[in-house]
């Protein structure tokens, strides 16, 4: 925008202001502002803004305003269940799997535009330790993990070395997790780690600093 025709956008705005009675709201493009002022319409500013907001009260939402790829500003409402957020947290109820054995659960989210990870589980029934593979000294924590199989993300559940107490019950398995859009996620790709045969490695350099 030259210089020119801002100034002339401030001139009008500033006319307006002075014109109208100090608790009167100002428009340009429309005829109903909500505001002291509303533009309605596109807006390009180039240089600094300084925004003062006030804090926060009990009871109301926040909102994030993130930069789209076409260098467009939009608004993140995380108090609405449908719209776009940083995150999301999605719990899966599992009922009736092969015992405690969730071999692949697939979610259907596509893992080209989200990344998925569990961040706890559990499972409803009392487990047994296996006598196989002498599993008889052994002891079993829960197993999750995600993968992507066919451009979709899946879910793998198991104690590893251990089944139902009564193979007959039907087992529920109760997984939360955690789906971050790649759009709002910064991707750092993989990292690879030659361990040399050791038990201990460190990374060259750090991811973040």
């Amino acid at each position: 925008m030259k210089r020119s025709n801002l100034h002339s956008i401030l001139l009008y705005v500033w006319i307006l202001c002075i014109s109208a009675p100090v608790s009167s709201q100002v428009g340009i493009n429309t005829s109903s502002p909500r505001k002291m002022l509303e533009v309605n319409g596109d807006v390009r500013i180039s240089g600094a803004i300084d925004v003062d907001m006030e804090p926060l009260r009990q009871g109301q939402t926040s909102t994030f305003l993130i930069q789209d790829t076409d260098n467009s500003l939009k608004s993140l409402d995380v108090s609405n269940p449908t719209g776009a957020a940083l995150g999301y947290i999605q719990e899966y109820v599992i009922t009736n799997p092969d015992l405690d054995w969730i071999r692949e659960f697939d979610t259907g989210i596509d893992a080209s535009e989200f990344v998925l990870i569990t961040i706890s589980a559990y499972f409803d029934e009392e487990l047994v330790i296996s006598t196989s593979s002498n599993a008889i000294n052994n002891a079993s924590l829960p197993y999750t993990a995600t993968f992507i199989k066919h451009g979709t993300w899946h879910i793998i559940a198991d104690y590893p070395m251990v089944a139902n107490l009564d193979v007959n019950a039907i087992g529920t398995w109760t997984i939360k997790t955690l789906i971050f859009s790649k759009d709002l996620s910064k991707q750092f790709g993989t990292v690879n780690i030659p361990m040399a045969n050791g038990t201990t490695g460190s990374a060259i350099t750090p991811i973040i600093q």
